[in-house]
Parts: structure tokens; sequence; C-alpha cells
């Protein structure tokens, strides 16, 4: 896996440069943070990766439930903003958190475009396996 240092520049820069969109992270699917923005405080990034991985897990047995394949990404509106999630098969998500004003479009692309552009470093090693 990528050095997480390396994953947090990449998310700070995400952040920075894409419009409203106020911290990221990555998590694996055991709730743990892969990687989060500078601005998001270690503790806040603990819950929300904890949040954010059983979401994924609810979206994911919906989907096997109603044999719908796998969840590309979901987006939740919230009171104060827009929460993003895009999952990885490989084990790993992408969290993002914008505001209400955000273009959920802009957001969406960009961060497929992030995807892309990290891929494999989003993914965890499993647990006990040899790295």
């Amino acid at each position: 896996m990528t050095d997480p240092s390396n994953l947090g520049w990449l998310l700070d820069n995400f952040a920075s440069r894409t419009p409203d969109v106020s911290h990221a992270l990555a998590i694996s699917t055991d709730g743990l943070v892969l990687a989060h923005t500078r601005a998001l405080p270690r503790d806040r990034a603990d819950q929300l990766a904890a949040t954010g991985s059983g979401l994924v897990a609810l979206l994911a047995g919906a989907a096997r439930f109603f044999e719908a394949g796998n969840v590309v990404s979901n987006v939740t509106q919230l009171d104060g903003g827009f929460m993003f999630c895009m999952a990885f098969s490989d084990g790993a998500s992408l969290l993002v958190l914008a505001s209400p004003h955000a273009d959920v479009g802009k957001v969406s692309y960009e961060m497929t475009e992030l995807a892309n552009r990290i891929g494999d470093a989003l993914s965890p090693t499993v647990r006990g396996a040899p790295a």
C-alpha cells in the first residue's frame, strides 16, 4: 500500500482544488482510517471512518439482497451538506464531505478521477497477510 502521508497529500490536494469540499478520507472496509485531509482532526476522522464503513456495508448488503451488483457510489444529502461514499472493490472506500452548495456532479467526477489516479494505493493489505 502507498505511504499514508502520500495519500494524505493526494486527499489534501483533492479537497483544496474541488470547490466546496471540506474533508476527504480513505478508509478500509473494517472502518480504519487509511488517510485523511489535514484539516480533519484524527478523532473525527476515526468517527467518520466507522460511520462510513457501516454505510458502505449496509449499501453492499442491500445491493446483494436485490441482486443489483456492486455499489459504485452513494451521495447522502444532509442539512449541513453532502457525504459522498465511493467503494473500491479491493476493500477501501473514499469518503468526502462537502458543503450544501457543492456541485454533486463535479464532486463525483473529481472523486472518480482521484480514484483512477491512486487505484491500488487505497487498497489495504489483509490483516495477517504478508505485505
